[in-house]
């Protein structure tokens, strides 16, 4: 089993970052070697199989995503489970920064809050089974790559999730629109689990019980509320300055 990854920067973050396998490098024959010069040393240092393909090669097998001529076909991207990624913050001594995505469905809103959260420190991020987008080349692909990086963890149950890692000393936060207090006037300087909701419905109403804080972000205008990838990043960057503050 495995994915076709596509596009220069998921391909190349995948290499880099070593956590799956990756069997055959793909490249179209129209592609300017220039341009992905570092991508085939780094597949050549890595003893990748390198084939070049007739552009048809691409269409045939990924439609008209935007995969830049570059593809690799790689093994299943590997899952963490809590207890590493609390380890990783320990690591890395610092405050534990938790992602908890709960009904992001959207392959573009996923990979945006993960890139994200790979620019913000986040430790790990944990996944419902259901009603989450899987991780998929083309989440990859709209995380510029970020998805690579990051320590993913699924599980069956997000309240029970949630409960483990309180235990833990954690405090969990949810961010949702219109309820709890503003988000600016939250003390988020704490080793905390940041709930982010799905699009359209938000977070759960159990899921909303099992948080300790509720934030929100205000805003000036009555409009429906942002959308989940733009919401969790103005929250992601308010926890890192408070931090750094």
């Amino acid at each position: 089993m495995g994915d076709l990854l596509y596009g220069i920067h998921p391909v190349y973050e995948a290499l880099v970052a070593g956590k799956r396998e990756l069997k055959t490098l793909y490249v179209s024959k129209s592609r300017k070697v220039k341009a992905v010069h570092a991508l085939l040393e780094q597949a050549r240092a890595g003893h990748i199989p390198i084939q070049y393909k007739d552009p048809g090669f691409f269409k045939a097998r990924l439609g008209d995503s935007v995969h830049q001529g570059i593809a690799a076909y790689v093994g299943e991207f590997p899952l963490a489970d809590e207890s590493t990624i609390l380890k990783k913050a320990g690591t890395e001594n610092s405050l534990p920064l938790i992602l908890a995505l709960d009904g992001i469905v959207d392959p573009q809103n996923l990979g945006s809050l993960v890139r994200t959260a790979l620019a913000m420190g986040v430790h790990g991020i944990i996944l419902p089974k259901a009603r989450t987008a899987p991780l998929s080349p083309a989440v990859s692909k709209s995380s510029a790559g970020a998805m690579e990086h990051m320590l993913f963890a699924r599980v069956s149950n997000l309240v029970a999730a949630l409960q483990r890692l309180k235990k833990t000393g954690l405090w969990v936060f949810g961010a949702h629109a219109g309820s709890g207090q503003p988000l600016y006037e939250a003390d988020l300087n704490v080793g905390l689990v940041l709930v982010i909701g799905g699009e359209g419905k938000g977070i759960r109403p159990l899921v909303r019980k099992t948080c300790d804080y509720l934030v929100s972000i205000p805003q000036k205008t009555q409009l429906d509320s942002l959308n989940a990838a733009v919401a969790g990043a103005i929250v992601m960057y308010e926890i890192v300055r408070q931090r750094r503050k």
